[in-house]
């Protein structure tokens, strides 16, 4: 058996869905299971970001800001594109395939301690926890998954909290309201801990102030009109004003590197393909913005756009309501994708010209034969990935890994899992 057969046995055997009705209500099996792995959470400094838009990006930013200031640092990221390794990431280097397995072996070990069905995202937080404190990082920046009280990521007593952006999302597993979903997120302030956030909306803002005073914590708000890049700029002169990184680290050097998938634009002959897997209404307008800012307020502009069944896809997709576009609906790729045939009366478009193309294959081909010079595949991070695989952009060898990854992700076995949560 070959490495290659032992890591994808090793991610398979990590794979256990969770339903909505089995979201995690404490932290307290989280804290079993690391503990049994001998607490690796526990010691080292952590910047933990939530939100629903942005927080990949932020993530990616603050650890940027890090590294190019010679601290060793853990990155701790979901969901990923291409790679599940992409999750797991120490000065800019992935997790080897050797060290995913070893590390899943030693999650597994520790899980059958406990009477707890541990999910997908459970076990890989550990595995984190597990990985980062072999690498002797000086501090790690993690993303929550979902939620963030009782998200696996928030075992960890953060040195930082910090909120991008909170609208409407996940409703069935955070309570059905704006005000619940922040609650939820609100949870990541420590006691006596420091939070900084972008501007939020009243709702949210008087529940992660209220969270704040209960907690005696410090909360910073970022007001600049630039809040993505202020806000990671705040995030590390708060660490470096506060003693938590080194006093080595004295002159911050920003030079922010796109990330793939989101506002990634590549060329194709004579057209421009920009690639977002944004799916928030917040992402939809801002998504807007920048294709009036690159390609201008009239040129036409086709937009392929394939969503998932639990997003504001009508909110999401007003943003683009207008003449310039021809939107192509198609499907994502994935169980949880939406039907391409019942966007159009969820959106009520008006004004753009809409077709429905349901294979994504046929509708990712049109880029290099449609008569719109710009063209825009956006609405997941599944369609950002399937793009980025059509159109040449990994080596032979990720595209393998990227296929091999998917078929256990959306194989019969996982789907049999999601329907019984039968462990394995």
């Amino acid at each position: 058996m070959n490495l290659s057969t032992l890591y994808l046995d090793a991610l398979s055997t990590l794979c256990q869905p969770i339903r909505a009705g089995d979201y995690p209500q404490s932290l307290r099996s989280m804290t079993d299971l690391l503990e049994a792995l001998g607490s690796p959470h526990q010691g080292i400094p952590a910047v933990v970001v939530a939100g629903s838009s942005g927080k990949g990006t932020i993530c990616h930013q603050i650890a940027q800001l890090l590294r190019t200031n010679g601290l060793n640092v853990g990155l701790y990221t979901s969901p990923h594109l291409h790679s599940f390794r992409e999750r797991f990431v120490f000065n800019d280097s992935m997790i080897s395939e050797t060290d995913f397995v070893e590390g899943v072996q030693a999650v597994r070990k520790a899980a059958r301690h406990f009477n707890h069905l541990y999910s997908t995202f459970e076990q890989a937080t550990a595995l984190a926890f597990w990985w980062f404190a072999r690498q002797k990082p000086d501090i790690l920046v993690l993303e929550i998954g979902l939620g963030g009280r009782f998200d696996a990521v928030n075992v960890v007593q953060n040195s930082l909290a910090v909120f991008t952006r909170i609208e409407t999302e996940h409703m069935a597993m955070l309570g059905g309201s704006l005000e619940s979903i922040a609650w939820h997120k609100a949870g990541i302030i420590q006691p006596k801990g420091y939070a900084l956030s972008v501007q939020q909306v009243e709702e949210v803002h008087s529940v992660l102030r209220h969270e704040a005073e209960i907690k005696h914590a410090r909360l910073e708000q970022i007001d600049d009109q630039n809040q993505e890049n202020s806000l990671a700029l705040a995030a590390w002169q708060n660490l470096h004003e506060r003693g938590v990184i080194p006093d080595r680290v004295s002159k911050v050097g920003f030079t922010l590197d796109g990330l793939p998938g989101r506002l990634e634009p590549i060329t194709i002959g004579t057209r421009t393909i920009l690639i977002d897997g944004g799916h928030t209404p917040a992402a939809g307008r801002y998504l807007r913005h920048e294709i009036d800012r690159l390609a201008g307020e009239s040129k036409p502009v086709r937009m392929i756009a394939g969503m998932l069944q639990d997003k504001l896809a009508h909110e999401y997709l007003s943003s683009f309501d207008s003449p310039q576009f021809q939107i192509v609906l198609t499907r994502a790729p994935g169980h949880r994708a939406n039907q391409p045939e019942t966007l159009p009366q969820q959106a009520s478009f008006q004004y753009a010209k809409v077709e429905i193309i349901p294979n994504l294959e046929d509708a990712l081909e049109q880029a290099y034969t449609a008569p719109e010079e710009f063209i825009v595949v956006a609405g997941s991070l599944r369609m950002a990935a399937a793009a980025r695989e059509r159109y040449g952009l990994l080596s032979e060898a990720a595209l393998a890994e990227a296929q091999a990854t998917r078929k256990i992700f959306e194989g019969q076995t996982y789907l049999a899992r999601l329907a019984s949560n039968i462990s394995v």
